[in-house]
């Protein structure tokens, strides 16, 4: 079996090869492609991490990238007949992917789920960011800024773990005196998050407009999307509802462009918690803890940080494709 063959490998001074001596170690990466911004981050830091540990343990690697759950299960498929040694995986969508991430497990390959978990199934190790202490946070900034609450929009990403578990720690968190109203799911595009503000601006009166304060988005682009719309509004000398009580735009992620906004804007508070694609990275050295035999968290969380204008320039990398 690979994961003891592999532990062998571990204890024999790190000869990389498994079998009979002729077949090398391979670690694979399977993650969405450019669904939004943030997958493309994923995919620039996956390729780099998984050639450095390949290259520093001489071993082999591949990557793939899905359009489609059906793609990547059916790339899941093809990985295992070609007899990869251990996975690291961002499910599509977990529930999707369940029955690939099985078949991973059960043909005795390592797993690594990464960002989105399987429901009611555990891999040898799951690595994510906190998106429940993303959903806390933010509330927490809510009840410090409004202590005697307010009404917040809330522009959820998609129907996967991520955004039910930012939700849930907002709700668990935030203040019995505020009411939220989930406008819609926006499939983490930013015109999608216009769209919703604006079709929800339009079916709105001034006073409902005026009893929002603040704003809590499920991801970077998105909180660029309601930006987009807010400085249309701003130059539309036809448009006549203000957004004077509007105070405070909440994202997360760690997009540059949201990050260079804080710089310039002027008119409303931002944040963003921290939730870096370059956490892929910690995914792909957990797996080749795995590969070396080596003993590992079943469940690491990486804590997320508040960016704000106070901070921001810590986290400017004009190098950074997202």
């Amino acid at each position: 079996m690979k994961k003891v063959l592999s532990l062998l490998v571990a204890l024999t001074l790190g000869l990389m090869m498994v079998g009979c001596g002729e077949d090398t170690i391979t670690i694979a990466v399977s993650i969405p492609g450019a669904t939004h911004g943030w997958p493309v981050g994923v995919v620039y830091h996956a390729e780099n991490e998984v050639k450095a540990v390949a290259e520093e343990n001489g071993w082999e690697y591949t990557l793939v990238t899905a359009d489609t759950a059906a793609e990547q299960a059916n790339q899941i498929d093809t990985l295992i007949s070609e007899g990869v040694d251990a996975i690291v995986m961002l499910p599509f969508d977990g529930a999707s992917l369940k029955a690939a991430a099985q078949d991973i497990m059960d043909n005795d390959i390592y797993l690594v789920i990464f960002d989105r978990e399987v429901p009611d199934f555990t891999p040898d190790v799951t690595v994510k960011g906190d998106n429940y202490g993303i959903g806390e946070e933010t509330a927490k900034i809510f009840n410090a800024t409004f202590p005697d609450g307010t009404h917040v929009l809330e522009f959820m990403g998609d129907t996967s773990t991520v955004p039910t578990q930012r939700t849930a720690g907002y709700d668990d968190t935030i203040n019995a005196n505020f009411t939220k109203e989930r406008v819609g799911f926006t499939g983490w595009q930013r015109d999608e998050a216009r769209s919703l503000f604006e079709n929800w601006v339009d079916s709105s009166s001034q006073a409902e407009i005026d009893a929002v304060q603040a704003i809590y988005t499920h991801d970077d682009p998105l909180a660029l999307g309601i930006l987009d719309a807010l400085d249309a509004y701003a130059l539309d000398s036809t448009f006549t509802k203000t957004f004077d009580n509007l105070q405070v735009i909440a994202s997360s992620a760690g997009a540059q462009l949201m990050y260079n906004r804080m710089v310039t804007e002027d008119t409303y508070d931002l944040f963003s918690m921290t939730y870096s694609p370059g956490m892929i990275k910690d995914a792909i050295r957990a797996c080749e803890k795995l590969l070396l035999g080596q003993t590992v968290e079943t469940y690491i969380v990486l804590p997320t940080v508040e960016v704000n204008p106070s901070n921001v320039a810590d986290y400017l990398d004009a190098d950074s494709p997202f």
